[in-house]
């Protein structure tokens, strides 16, 4: 397991920690597999696979899109507003869209590097904006009674071939769909039960009870299950607070159907994915997968006893949770911006002393799905490693964060999963 530690050894001896952990060996940086900044039309490096195949013309990828018509600020690294934009079950079609709301097919797309074998190990990310549209309730921004169709998912897998269409609808996958790899899905706006869901190779989501999600293995206090975004750990997520759309997008929102609510009033529910830029990581390590949104887990599935997965690609989606379209076409999407495929490496674990705290850091590009834990003893029969509970932040590609020094030995390591 890659891991870094060091010692924190009596305070009276600051000095000497400091010196010696400045002097501690720096972590090489990850190699880059594959990125795409999705700035030119980067097409011919992908395959877009859909589902159902009949129903092709309904959905699109852009490359090299332009997201700041709808009020949507470059994400986090880029200087620009090119990225990549997935729409599914469009009604009318992507060469003519309607705002009729014809009748339409549960259906999306995926799409994959092509041709790409990362191996066994490897680390994804990339930032995600997911666009929807929905009546405004007391709920916030959500799709509801006067429904707009504005549910959809995103999902991102690893583990796939990339030649098949990675699609699911409401819980399990549409006609043709395949789950050949890890795949985990989530909704803008938490419009359906199980809004945040890992499918373990099968279009079956892994059950609440599955030790899989971080956020427990049973309801919250208020009943809300695992998989639920308005449970009490996705509401502690500080960047899933509810999120307002992007201002012009009311303007927008009338201008294409005038609707007597405007869907794009209002705010998401809490613990919810919408209208902000969040970072994904999705690190292989091994038959280990883990998920994780803005640095904090969200999923860990052991792959051991699946078998083999479909190949070493990754692939990135869109769909809808049911065959109803929407009445704002240009309103629904997501997008992707600023995609790496690194392999994984240990990051560098920093370290000085200021007042009474010591201060820890290390690399956000390698390091945010990595885990900080403390021991007080290192032993040979097996070490007690717990995890540091202090607030990570993350302020120019450096997470940090600080602990009081106290008058005793104690080590800390980063650990993945």
């Amino acid at each position: 397991m890659n891991t870094k530690s060091f010692l924190n050894p009596n305070p009276f001896a600051r000095a000497a920690l400091l010196g010696a952990l400045l002097c501690s060996p720096v972590v090489a940086s990850a190699t880059v597999l594959f990125s795409d900044d999705f700035n030119t039309n980067s097409s011919p490096r992908w395959t877009v696979n859909v589902a159902p195949t009949a129903n092709a013309s309904t959905q699109e990828a852009a490359f090299a899109f332009d997201y700041s018509a709808f009020g949507i600020p470059a994400a986090p690294g880029s200087t620009d507003t090119l990225g990549l934009r997935l729409r599914s079950n469009i009604p009318g079609g992507a060469a003519s869209p309607v705002t009729t709301r014809p009748a339409g097919v549960t259906s999306g797309l995926s799409v994959s590097p092509t041709g790409q074998d990362f191996g066994t190990s490897y680390h994804l990310s990339f930032y995600a904006w997911v666009n929807f549209n929905g009546a405004a309730n007391t709920n916030g921004l959500v799709d509801n009674g006067n429904s707009e169709g504005g549910t959809h998912n995103v999902l991102f897998a690893v583990g796939t071939s990339g030649t098949v269409p990675l699609v699911v609808g409401n819980t399990g996958l549409v006609v043709n769909g395949v789950m050949d790899g890890i795949g985990f899905a989530t909704t803008g706006d938490g419009g359906i039960t199980a809004d945040y869901r890992v499918y373990p190779k099968s279009g079956t989501i892994s059950a609440t009870n599955s030790g899989v999600y971080a956020a427990g293995i049973s309801a919250d206090a208020n009943n809300v299950p695992p998989t639920g975004n308005v449970n009490l750990y996705y509401q502690a997520i500080p960047s899933l607070a509810p999120h307002s759309a992007p201002a012009i997008q009311q303007t927008l929102s009338t201008a294409e159907f005038a609707d007597a609510i405007n869907t794009q009033a209002g705010k998401t529910q809490i613990g919810a994915f919408g209208f902000a830029w969040h970072r994904v990581d999705i690190y292989k390590v091994g038959a280990i997968v883990k998920w994780t949104i803005d640095n904090t887990a969200i999923a860990t599935i052991d792959t051991t006893s699946l078998g083999a997965l479909g190949g070493n690609n990754i692939a990135l989606g869109d769909s809808d949770v049911n065959s109803t379209t929407t009445r704002h076409p240009s309103l629904l999407f997501t997008v992707i911006d600023n995609l790496v495929v690194s392999d994984v490496t240990a990051p560098a674990l920093q370290a000085s002393i200021s007042g009474t705290n010591l201060n820890l850091s290390w690399p956000e590009a390698s390091g945010s799905g990595f885990t900080l834990q403390s021991a007080t003893t290192l032993a040979s029969g097996g070490t007690v490693w717990n995890n540091v509970t202090n607030t990570v932040t993350a302020t120019s590609g450096t997470l940090s964060t600080s602990v009081p020094v106290v008058n005793s030995a104690t080590y800390f390591r980063l650990k993945l999963p």
